[in-house]
């Protein structure tokens, strides 16, 4: 395989959050420059002469954009292209390259992890047995708290992409009726699915139609003993309804791998500790296998940089 003898300079913004993965893939196509993380004032200092940039979560906004004459391609390292001006870059003759479908092993294995532990209530069978509520117990098992089988439930899932399906492909398997909910579906076949859901898993992106479509009156329509899970984008959910919701009843439990801000501040103060509340630091994604995959498929999209043809902008 020829190696570009001229390599053109690419800057990765924020590679810390890719985590212990090898990046010497990305390194035979480009000369790269790794930044940690990168706050919005250093971005353009950075990117000074940089014809790609690689970004995870680095907002690259269209001021930023029209500032980087030399800039041709952004790869985001992610699913997700929300954190890119897409019609900035299109008006400039930036291409924008995604992650692809790197992640969907990971997410659906952590989503369904989240799901069993919400319906199965293990992290208190551990507590009991370490409390040693077993080992006290007149009879062999202890009971309670009493858990549901899935077989028979209703999964509805929001976004019918990879990941979404994926998610689908396992609750069946469990013996779960399903429903797939698309951004082309209409509100009120969302009603339905969700009035209907025994567990709603979300992993659509967001758009101006799916921001906040978990809200007071969606969790109004569903039972008081279904579980909601976001493994998507934090804003899809209003936290303060949701708190509301768990709080009063009105929601068996929810588990959350994403919230509005990451990393979040003061807003986890009353999330941390709910009893039928589970957070994780937005870690779906991340498995040792996916984050590989990502790598490769960004050098890819650097390889066919590299060796052409682009299109001029």
């Amino acid at each position: 395989m020829a190696v570009p003898l001229n390599r053109p300079e690419a800057v990765f913004l924020d590679a810390f959050s890719l985590g212990p993965v090898d990046l010497d893939p990305l390194r035979q196509w480009v000369d790269l420059r790794c930044w940690p993380s990168t706050d919005l004032d250093e971005r353009f200092e950075r990117l000074q002469g940089a014809e790609v940039v690689i970004t995870n979560k680095i907002l690259l906004d269209g001021p930023l954009l029209a500032s980087l004459p030399k800039l041709r391609l952004v790869c985001t390292a992610s699913t997700g292209t929300d954190q890119v001006d897409g019609q900035a870059c299109m008006e400039r003759g930036i291409v924008v390259r995604n992650g692809g479908r790197y992640s969907q092993p990971s997410v659906v294995q952590v989503t369904w992890a989240l799901i069993l532990e919400l319906r199965c209530h293990l992290r208190e069978r551990h507590r009991q047995v370490a409390a040693g509520e077993w080992q006290r117990s007149p009879v062999f098992s202890l009971v309670e708290p009493e858990f549901d089988e899935l077989a028979g439930q209703h999964l509805s899932v929001v976004g019918a992409g990879d990941i979404g399906k994926g998610v689908a492909r396992i609750g069946s398997a469990f013996g779960m009726d399903t429903s797939l909910i698309t951004s082309q579906t209409s509100p009120e076949d969302l009603e339905t699915a969700l009035r209907r859901a025994d567990v709603v898993s979300l992993h659509a992106p967001l758009t101006a139609k799916t921001r906040g479509i978990i809200n007071g009156t969606s969790l109004g329509w569903l039972k008081p003993s279904a579980l909601l899970i976001n493994m998507a984008r934090g804003a899809l959910v209003d936290t303060d309804a949701l708190v509301a919701a768990l709080q009063s009843g009105r929601l068996a439990g929810a588990a959350l791998d994403v919230l509005v801000s990451e990393p979040p501040g003061a807003e986890m103060d009353r999330l941390i500790g709910m009893p039928n509340l589970i957070l994780t630091p937005h870690m779906a994604w991340s498995s040792r296998q996916a984050r590989r995959r990502l790598v490769a498929t960004i050098a890819t999209h650097l390889k066919a940089y590299v060796q052409g043809p682009w299109p001029e902008p």
